[in-house]
């Protein structure tokens, strides 16, 4: 494709590198995440197998070539798959198998980044155990890394010499499905509140997105020497607070959570709670400490991304009368669209990227898996010359 010399740089038109043939793998425990993006992208799947042997020692077979190709691993923690260990062994040993076969680039799309909260030497004798993590799947062969939402934006900076990380931000799908959810005269006296354990910055970020107040969570100790308590600090007098969003970017045991919203319920008793998050873990007994905080809290339902397989979560809610109180929010459509980004050599930070919402047009998406471009590509993978796509802009 030719392009006019008087066009702008950001209006050149893209060319799309048909030489390398994108292909997505998924380690078990990802295939649905994998199916899902892959259903946006209409690239091909791996065929790759994953066994144990008897005495624990993992195997890893990919049972087609992937020379010169742009491949995608997609990994998420699944509890009803493997241990988070086992499973990034999988993943280790997946990347270390593909990269054998020479691919042109091997990008790990990674949604919820494993061990990011130990990302600091709190006291002498730790390590870091998300450097590691990542160095070791550079070690293996990874090029490129995909995640969502870092417990820490700094994190970026444990990317490995010669390598990438990207991070992406669930930001606007949470904002649509709580604005989905209470509708659009509900959210006039509601609040966004940030957990007592940080999130901060991700917090007014929503706020911002749903156009509704602000309120903090902060620790007091009324005199000195005394016990530490939560206080809530609003602008608004908690007779005219009647809905408050807790956002956070994990939820694990939920005790954070558990805090927040007693604290919440004490200053305004008639408020409904909602609580919202990145990345659900819901480990040891978070399940149940969410059910006494439907029945004593008014809390209405807590809402995740399935950047963390929900499956074994969905079961323990369901289990103890729940179910309907765990909404599990697909971001496949924004890592579908940042995979076709990365490969087309585009920018997965451009502001028209990160500003598109669930429901939004995404042209990249939309253009290039449309019949047109599929028959270029087949008719390249057949050794035909392809007819020529109009100009994209990106």
């Amino acid at each position: 494709m030719e392009t006019d010399s008087s066009e702008e740089e950001e209006e050149q038109p893209v060319r799309i590198p048909l030489g390398h043939r994108p292909v997505v793998f998924a380690v078990p425990g990802s295939e649905e995440l994998a199916a899902r993006a892959s259903h946006y992208l209409g690239w091909q799947r791996g065929l790759c197998s994953f066994s144990t042997f008897d005495n624990g020692e993992i195997s890893v077979k990919i049972e087609e070539t992937v020379t010169n190709h742009d491949v995608f691993v997609f990994f998420s923690r699944s509890d009803s798959a493997a241990e988070p260990a086992f499973s990034l062994m999988q993943l280790m040993f997946c990347i270390n198998a593909l990269k054998g076969e020479s691919p042109y680039r091997l990008t790990v799309v990674m949604p919820c980044l494993e061990y990011a909260r130990q990302d600091r030497k709190m006291d002498a004798g730790r390590g870091i155990p998300v450097q590691l993590v990542l160095r070791c799947m550079k070690r293996a062969g990874a090029d490129r890394y995909l995640t969502l939402d870092l417990h820490n934006e700094a994190q970026v900076a444990f990317a490995p010499q010669n390598t990438v990380l990207d991070e992406l931000c669930a930001r606007r799908y949470l904002a649509a499905a709580v604005r989905h959810a209470l509708g659009e005269a509900a959210l006039d006296r509601a609040f966004v509140c940030a957990t007592s354990g940080g999130g901060m910055t991700m917090t007014r970020r929503m706020a911002a997105e749903l156009c509704i107040g602000f309120m903090m969570v902060d620790h007091m100790r009324p005199k000195a020497g005394g016990r530490g308590e939560l206080k809530i600090q609003c602008s608004e007098p908690p007779e005219r607070v009647e809905s408050v969003i807790v956002v956070d970017d994990i939820f694990d045991t939920c005790g954070s959570l558990a805090k927040v919203c007693r604290a919440l319920h004490a200053f305004a008793p008639r408020a409904k709670l909602y609580a919202v998050a990145s990345h659900g873990y819901f480990s040891s007994f978070a399940h149940t400490l969410c059910k006494e905080l439907v029945n004593g809290c008014n809390l209405q339902w807590l809402a995740v991304t399935n950047s963390v397989e929900q499956s074994g979560s969905m079961q323990r809610f369901c289990n103890i009368g729940l179910g309907n109180h765990l909404r599990v929010i697909d971001i496949s459509r924004l890592l579908a669209g940042a995979a076709m980004r990365i490969y087309l050599g585009a920018s997965v930070n451009q502001p028209r990227f990160r500003d598109i919402g669930p429901k939004d047009h995404d042209p990249v998406l939309q253009t290039l898996t449309s019949p047109r471009i599929a028959l270029a590509r087949r008719s390249t993978e057949e050794g035909g010359r392809p007819p020529g796509p109009p100009p994209m802009r990106l």
